[in-house]
């Protein structure tokens, strides 16, 4: 799901001590994370950020650099991290499947001869009394 929310990033380090930054969360879903930093992060880093009071472990599975951006650093969660909603929403969590539906069903609703401006319920209602095969075409 897209999402947008500034966070603490935790590098891990194999040798040396553990390094924080800023990232900003463009993307999550089950299993990692789409990551915007200033820092490039190599492969195999693992780190962490909270959100909702939990910590979500994972490690760099790529890393690209987007001139203007900065870099986009994929991270695959371990598996006792796993996301969902419940544990953790995001402050502008966005689900582009939420925007197809509700288009599917404002297109369900249409009714040809009138603008889509002007139907309401009432409309609908009233033309499903006056004419039940006009809500079908």
């Amino acid at each position: 799901m897209l999402c947008s929310e500034i966070l603490n990033l935790h590098l891990q380090p194999r040798v040396g001590r553990e390094r924080k930054l800023k990232a900003n969360l463009e993307e999550i879903w089950s299993s990692g994370a789409l990551l915007r930093t200033d820092a490039r992060i190599r492969e195999f880093t693992s780190l962490w950020f909270e959100g909702g009071g939990r910590k979500f472990r994972g490690e760099v599975i790529a890393g690209t650099l987007s001139r203007g951006l900065g870099y986009f650093v994929e991270m695959r969660f371990h598996p006792d991290s796993r996301w969902c909603e419940r544990k953790y929403r995001p402050q502008h969590l966005f689900n582009p499947l939420v925007l197809l539906a509700n288009r599917i069903f404002a297109a369900t609703l249409y009714l040809p001869g009138i603008s889509f401006a002007a139907q309401t319920p009432n409309t609908l209602v009233r033309a499903a009394a006056v004419s039940p095969r006009a809500l079908r075409s």
